[in-house]
């Protein structure tokens, strides 16, 4: 039987809907029709018209592909691929305007691009903030241990007294009593940066961002062993730079602004610092070093009268 005549006898067959079914059901089922449950007598029938069709691939059989058809079908599958990138890289470029040889950024990049800025600042903001403080308090601090060298080599040169320069009898706004740090500076015992907090935005003069203790008629501060430990200075005093400011009455526990309202450093006379998360003097009592001692707000003309007691000025 000659090619031509096994075509005649094989006409092409049409599969309807419920051979299609079938199909389906032999393949899932890896063309074993005993898996196929529940068939009708017409199903019976049509799964055996399927199965002898499939009998029929026995009679072409199929030579091994030769070389030729081999690189023939590596090309055409190469050729679809370049095809394939080409077309991804005319709708990338259609997406890209030059603007003097530079690409702009598409809406959604810059979506992007905020959104990853500021996922950023979310974490890196409070740790930058955190970490900022964190060196002002240690410049203060490291600006104190200087103060405390520079206070003790003074009081070695003058018998153990503190520093003066002017005595005053009553506070008042015009009056700084920042002046009685200048022997310090003077005698080159600190540099002027050295009263300056690192945290004081607009130190203009000598001893500006710290408060030094109030000169008491009477009392002779001492610096070191053989007296009672004293607080003499500490960053700036709140309620005074409140007044300079014009803010009115604010709280008498308000914290010096050096530092945020976070807090204050504070010196004594053997040389420690630490410190205060509100201005009182240590000890468990009352002592706001922000006032002298039975007053509640500052205001021209009041006295310190109390020599024990803590009032830093500046």
């Amino acid at each position: 039987m000659t090619h031509d005549q096994h075509d005649e006898r094989r006409e092409p067959i049409t599969l309807s809907p419920q051979d299609e079914r079938l199909l389906d059901a032999l393949v899932d089922c890896g063309f074993d029709p005993s898996a196929l449950e529940a068939l009708s007598l017409d199903d019976q029938r049509r799964v055996e018209a399927l199965l002898s069709l499939f009998e029929l691939i026995d009679d072409y059989p199929v030579q091994d592909a030769d070389d030729a058809l081999i690189d023939a079908t590596v090309a055409r599958i190469d050729q679809y691929e370049r095809r394939a990138s080409a077309k991804i890289a005319v709708a990338d470029q259609a997406d890209v305007q030059e603007l003097g040889g530079r690409r702009r950024i598409r809406l959604p990049d810059f979506v992007s691009v905020a959104a990853v800025i500021l996922i950023g600042a979310s974490i890196f903001w409070p740790v930058m903030t955190n970490l900022h403080q964190r060196n002002i308090d240690a410049g203060c601090a490291n600006n104190l241990r200087l103060l405390g060298n520079a206070f003790n080599r003074y009081a070695n040169d003058y018998d153990r007294a503190m520093p003066m320069a002017s005595l005053f009898t009553s506070w008042n706004t015009l009056v700084s009593n920042v002046i009685n740090l200048g022997p310090l500076v003077a005698g080159e015992y600190c540099e002027r940066d050295d009263l300056t907090c690192p945290g004081h935005e607009d130190a203009n003069f000598i001893g500006g961002s710290y408060s030094y203790q109030w000169p008491v008629p009477g009392r002779q501060l001492t610096w070191g062993a053989g007296g009672a430990t004293m607080m003499v200075l500490a960053d700036r005093n709140r309620l005074i730079d409140a007044i300079h400011r014009a803010e009115g009455m604010i709280p008498a526990l308000s914290n010096s602004l050096n530092h945020g309202g976070r807090g204050q450093n504070a010196l004594f006379t053997d040389g420690g610092w630490i410190w205060l998360d509100e201005p009182t003097a240590p000890g468990g009592g009352d002592d706001n070093i922000w006032l002298p001692k039975g007053v509640s707000s500052l205001h021209d003309g009041i006295q310190q009268t109390d020599v024990n007691d803590v009032f830093l000025a500046q």
